[in-house]
């Protein structure tokens, strides 16, 4: 498998987000884990008409759960991210109760305004896979659409059923229409490059002006799974990117979520934070699963308006049903059957989860900035959100990015950690800086420095706000400021006191 670019240690805080009300509840969590970069985003909204019930009884209570997994940047799924409940619920399929082709206009609608949108996007070779559960109340349904290889399954009484498949090249449906659009597929990717055949973004291979949306090489429209729902059966659903089912089968992670809901002490975060603990890879000397970006969401199926708390009684009530011919897997056990290959110390109270649970210490951080590497991970734990009608979403760096919701009471800002050499040397090295190729009057050698991150890493070392260092770095930036020869380029790398970042070709996008 490949890894991708990755860092010589995890970049372990994780974003958490939980929310509930009378129709469904939830615990999500996501991490960058080994990867340079953060290009998972979502999506998340109890009541996607939450406004309209308000004035009218009649109005359906339909809830939204999305997960998107971007590949050649961040930028196409930070944008889905954040606007895709507003673009749902602005569909007048959606308005209309017609769910089924509302998934499809949505997706649609997604690729029009990512192009409209002032990202400069036909300059931008990122994409993102979507995976998104709409729940209907009035209509007793689940409606999972979904394009790429991010997944969406349930659980029933124990077992799990999937609700998505992937769409790779190599099926013969998506071959079929990819050679159709005067492409090709080679070792199992697009054009021998993108390891998915449908996606948002990825504009590139949507090229041909003769074609439709749906003829394109890459395709935006999803597939879509309906499931009726019956609460005495359907216990949970679950949706998490590549990185979770790469460690994973749909089986596994549903028996996890079982074993910790009958653990008594955890949330469904905290559940979701230890499935996450479980799939992060201890080192990167094996196949290369567990070394990328991981999200997950579980959402409860709460019947009769039951509180969250009623429905772990009710599925805790039920596991001689679910579970009475076989033992569930521990999360240690599990971790370590995933990688059989390495040997976790547990004496002298060592940890199977150290890796993403190690805790910098004190002489560590006194010294670090002077390290050529880090010694251990980064870890702080990030907010953890609880409201009624909630729409979150995630950017480039949750470390960095401000966390949104829809009564506007959670920000990063009040989440703050102790800055210092430590913490700056691992933004700069972690997900700082951002070298891409390009062409600059003709000069194809050039390299130039995106300095999106640069105003977050200034405003840690003051009060002055983000918007103003941004404002002041617009002024005061020159053609030296942002752009090296190679020369330069190659001498700064050599330089650099921070992780070491190894270059392997992307599993999605090369």
């Amino acid at each position: 498998m490949d890894m991708g670019q990755i860092l010589s240690n995890p970049y372990i805080e994780k974003e958490h987000h939980s929310g509930s009300d009378d129709f469904t509840s939830f615990g999500f969590c996501s991490m960058q884990g080994w990867r340079v970069s953060m290009e998972d985003a979502h999506a998340f909204e109890l009541n996607v008409n939450s406004a309209a019930s308000d004035t009218d009884d009649a109005v359906d209570h339909v809830a939204f759960y999305s997960i998107f997994d971007g590949h050649g940047g961040f930028k196409v799924a930070e944008f889905c991210g954040q606007n895709s409940v507003n673009i749902l619920r602005n569909l007048n399929n959606f308005k209309n109760g017609n769910y089924l082709k509302a998934v499809s206009d949505f997706a649609l609608e997604v690729d029009d305004q990512l192009i409209e949108a002032d990202i400069n996007i036909h300059n931008d070779h990122s994409g993102s896979t979507f995976t998104g559960v709409i729940i209907s109340k009035s209509k007793n349904l689940i409606l999972c659409a979904n394009s790429g290889d991010s997944r969406t399954g349930m659980a029933i009484n124990g077992c799990a059923k999937a609700l998505s498949f992937d769409h790779k090249p190599s099926l013969v449906s998506e071959t079929s229409r990819i050679t159709n659009a005067s492409a090709f597929v080679e070792i199992d990717r697009v054009n021998g490059n993108l390891a998915l055949s449908r996606s948002m973004g990825d504009f590139e291979f949507k090229a041909q002006p003769e074609l439709s949306p749906y003829e394109q090489a890459v395709t935006c429209i999803p597939d879509v799974i309906q499931h009726t729902i019956n609460y005495a059966f359907d216990d949970f659903i679950m949706l998490a990117c590549d990185g979770i089912w790469d460690c994973l089968s749909l089986q596994d992670c549903t028996d996890l979520v079982y074993y910790g809901i009958y653990q008594e002490t955890l949330s469904l975060n905290d559940i979701a934070a230890k499935i996450i603990d479980v799939c992060c890879a201890p080192n990167t000397e094996g196949s290369g699963i567990g070394c990328d970006n991981m999200s997950i969401v579980i959402v409860a199926l709460l019947q009769d308006a039951e509180t969250e708390e009623h429905w772990f009684t009710r599925i805790r009530n039920k596991k001689d049903i679910s579970h009475s011919e076989r033992e569930l897997m521990s999360f240690e056990d599990r971790r370590k059957k995933v990688f059989g290959y390495f040997n976790f110390d547990e004496s002298k109270g060592h940890s199977v989860f150290e890796v993403t649970t190690m805790k910098q210490s004190k002489e560590d951080r006194n010294d670090s900035h002077n390290d050529s590497d880090l010694r251990y991970p980064i870890s702080s734990e990030h907010v953890d959100t609880t409201s009624g009608n909630i729409a979150v979403f995630s950017t480039e760096n949750p470390a960095a990015a401000d966390i949104h919701n829809r009564t506007g009471n959670i920000n990063a800002e009040s989440n703050k950690h102790p800055f210092n050499l430590y913490t700056l040397n691992n933004i700069l090295g972690s997900s700082g800086i951002q070298i891409t190729r390009g062409a600059e009057n003709g000069n194809d050698n050039s390299a130039f420095i995106h300095s999106s991150n640069l105003p977050r890493i200034l405003a840690s070392l003051g009060n002055t706000s983000s918007s103003e260092l941004t404002n002041l770095i617009d002024n005061i930036e020159t053609d030296e400021d942002i752009y090296m020869d190679d020369d330069d380029q190659n001498e700064d790398d050599q330089n650099r006191s921070t992780p070491e970042v190894r270059n392997e070709p992307d599993s999605a996008f090369r």
